[in-house]
């Protein structure tokens, strides 16, 4: 089912507050509100009719329908993902995992895992994390990719609101390279003509994108049973079928 926008906000790049009304089941009295990263092809807001669309708004549809309940995505950038989660804005989200998180959130089922890594701009040498000594490198706020992006003085990393603007700061020459999810900042280098201007890639990690619910939602009930319906998906081919349709493989 394809999602209908309620805007509380301009649309881009503010967040945007996505109800999904699921026809099938019964209407639970409160959806449940998830939130996650505004940007494609994990989830963004087709311009073209104000829908959402991508991975992440086809991957809690479905939940929504095997739960029958209805559904509530908000899009935001990543810092403040977990921002809204821990002061009740939301109750559940699906992304990267990150410890510090587990204060006010209990982390769930894996739902999908995804390639990071370091892709640089073209003509710079990146064989081994050796060649990160002395770049700059953008990575998104309040992501944590660990060693050896942190930690190193010698890597001078710059921290980006969305992945967008690390992309057009290597175009201009100011950065060398971007981290992050690979599939996703190559969809993004094709989406803006900025294909030619990458260069080599250096993987870093498969990182686990798990089911994370706020300790203090109303909805954390209902986590034993968005744990049993991730699991139905992986089982059914589900995911692994929505994955390929949006370019992750």
């Amino acid at each position: 089912m394809i999602p209908c926008i309620r805007p509380r906000r301009p649309l881009w790049p503010a967040a945007v507050l996505v109800v999904l009304l699921l026809a099938s089941g019964p209407v639970a009295a409160r959806p449940l509100r998830f939130t996650t990263i505004d940007t494609p092809p994990w989830a963004w807001i087709d311009p073209a009719n104000g829908r959402a669309t991508g991975l992440f708004p086809a991957l809690v549809a479905d939940l929504g329908r095997r739960l029958g309940s209805p559904v509530s995505i908000t899009l935001a950038p990543f810092a403040r993902v977990p921002h809204d989660l821990q002061q009740g804005r939301a109750d559940c989200t699906i992304l990267v995992w990150n410890p510090a998180w587990s204060a006010f959130l209990l982390r769930g089922e894996r739902v999908v895992s995804h390639h990071f890594g370091v892709i640089a701009r073209k003509g710079v040498p990146l064989r081994g994390t050796g060649d990160l000594r002395g770049l700059r490198i953008s990575v998104l706020r309040g992501l944590d990719l660990g060693r050896p992006l942190s930690g190193d003085p010698a890597i001078r990393v710059r921290h980006d609101t969305d992945y967008r603007t690390g992309l057009e700061m290597m175009r201009l020459g100011r950065l060398d390279a971007v981290a992050g999810a690979l599939p996703t900042l190559r969809y993004l280098a094709r989406q803006a003509g900025m294909e030619a201007l990458l260069g080599e890639t250096l993987p870093l990690a498969t990182v686990p994108l798990p089911l994370q619910c706020a300790k203090t939602s109303p909805a954390i009930g209902r986590m034993p049973a968005l744990n049993a319906a991730i699991a139905a998906m992986r089982r059914d081919g589900t995911i692994d079928h929505l994955s390929r349709d949006y370019g992750y493989e």
